[in-house]
């Protein structure tokens, strides 16, 4: 019994020592700022002034956003050998700009607050590699 606990606290030192722990912590930690706002997307494209028509038909918009950057970060990496860090990293920049956007445009500018809306529907290429 000893014996495992030693091993365990063993193990678990070494994983708090190794930077890719502490890198993908990281990762994740950032990886929710925009996924918040993903949730709220309606409710902010109401608040823009549109219809609910409107909020429905532009909802779809991130939709096909997100199906186009999963598809081609997938291509990319896969045609380019050890490319996945740095696709998912080109594809990161965008997801946290978009979230830094909606927090700080000035709520009379509609079209550049609802293409940060937008923009932060990348994240889908780095959740779905995460989950690899």
């Amino acid at each position: 019994m000893l014996r495992r606990y030693s091993e365990f606290v063993g193990r678990m030192i070494e994983a708090l020592t190794d930077p890719k722990t502490w890198l993908f912590a990281l990762f994740a930690a950032l990886d929710n700022v925009p996924n918040s706002l993903i949730n709220q997307i309606p409710i902010i494209v109401v608040s823009f002034g549109f219809t609910t028509l409107q909020t429905t038909l532009l909802g779809c918009v991130g939709g096909v956003i997100e199906i186009v950057t999963i598809y081609t970060g997938v291509k990319i990496a896969s045609r380019v050998s050890d490319s996945r860090a740095w696709v998912g990293i080109a594809y990161f920049v965008p997801n946290l700009l978009g979230a830094f956007l909606v927090n700080l445009l000035p709520w009379h500018d509609k079209v550049g607050l609802l293409s940060a809306v937008w923009i932060t529907g990348e994240h889908g290429v780095l959740f779905s590699w995460g989950l690899i």
